[in-house]
């Protein structure tokens, strides 16, 4: 039996930790008000529900895609992450 590839071990990572992270951002703040409106969780991390509904799918489709789409899921999803950052940071 061959080790995971490291686009499967990360698809697999990274999917498990935004789903959590998704949950957890409902503990903080669970309003569907307008995407603008951006609460803190611990001052670090900015979130409202839209984000943590993001997060959930984006990592949910992480652990659905890492056994055959692995490396695609990974490329894309870095792609979508940076372009969220920079279109934030605007």
């Amino acid at each position: 039996m061959e080790p995971p590839s490291p686009a499967r071990l990360f698809a697999t990572l990274a999917g498990a930790a935004l789903v959590l992270y998704g949950i957890a951002g409902f503990f903080f703040d669970s309003s569907f008000a307008a995407p603008a409106d951006i609460g803190e969780a611990l001052g670090l991390f900015a979130i409202n529900g839209w984000a943590n509904v993001f997060h959930i799918l984006t990592g949910a489709l992480g652990l659905l895609l890492a056994g055959f789409a692995s490396r695609r899921y990974a490329v894309w999803t870095a792609g979508l992450y940076a372009a969220v950052a920079i279109v934030a940071a605007l």
